[in-house]
């Protein structure tokens, strides 16, 4: 049997190759970028959203009675670093030109970084949680990936350098997925749900703050369906797990 340090390990990095492949979608296919990554915009906000409300939420409470409080604050450590690092939309489309490149790249460098806290820390607690972690983190990197190359490209950054950067941000998963490794032995169950209520509380503002937002800025009528079918995705993997 594959243990959890293992199913850790292998899912993150299936986390940040999701990052690298919307990098290299901005690499080789611009126009595909340009037509289709408000859909996966989309999806990504309804996987988001369902699994912090039906799961993060739920098992954060299981472990530590006050999650609620924890949730609120990584909503709100979120909107700060947003506010105060990133200055601009988590997603906003490449082609506008008030965008600081590399407080962007430090802000998805961040969130990469938790999300492989959130997958340490979902295996730790059982491998359902731990791979329905995976798949939410997973449905959010690849815009992220597009996100990270798209902004550098489009502020002149060389593309060799580009890479280089964009390539951190997907490390930024599995290596905060081995950190959390690392601390996480020998901690009690309130700690564990302390992280996954702070991982709630980024998935709801990453949600509901940037990308249903972006969905209703670049207005199309299937953006409703794709993020309808993204909360039938979470649902219909919890069934399938329970």
């Amino acid at each position: 049997m594959i243990s959890s340090y293992s199913n850790t390990i292998i899912y993150s990095s299936l986390a940040g190759i999701a990052t690298i492949m919307g990098i290299l979608i901005v690499l080789y296919a611009k126009e595909f970028t340009k037509k289709y990554s408000i859909y996966f915009v989309s999806f990504a906000a309804g996987v988001l959203l369902t699994f912090s409300l039906l799961h993060l939420i739920p098992d954060s409470l299981e472990l530590y009675k006050n999650s609620l409080i924890i949730v609120l604050s990584g909503f709100l450590v979120f909107y700060l670093i947003e506010h105060f690092i990133m200055r601009h939309r988590f997603y906003e489309c490449y082609e506008r030109k008030h965008v600081v490149s590399k407080a962007a790249i430090l802000g998805l460098g961040l969130h990469s970084l938790i999300d492989g806290v959130v997958i340490a820390a979902g295996f730790e607690v059982s491998k359902e949680l731990g791979l329905i972690t995976t798949l939410a983190v997973i449905a959010h990197e690849l815009p992220e990936g597009i996100t990270s190359m798209a902004i550098l490209l489009h502020n002149k950054v060389k593309t060799n350098l580009a890479l280089f950067y964009s390539f951190l941000v997907a490390l930024a998963t599995p290596i905060g997925a081995i950190l959390t490794l690392i601390f996480l032995k020998n901690i009690n169950s309130e700690f564990v749900g302390i992280l996954i209520a702070l991982a709630a509380g980024s998935f709801i503002y990453v949600g509901a703050s940037d990308l249903v937002p972006e969905t209703h800025e670049n207005y199309n009528k299937l953006n409703a369906l794709f993020l309808i079918i993204g909360i039938a995705f979470v649902i219909v993997i919890s069934m399938l797990f329970n």
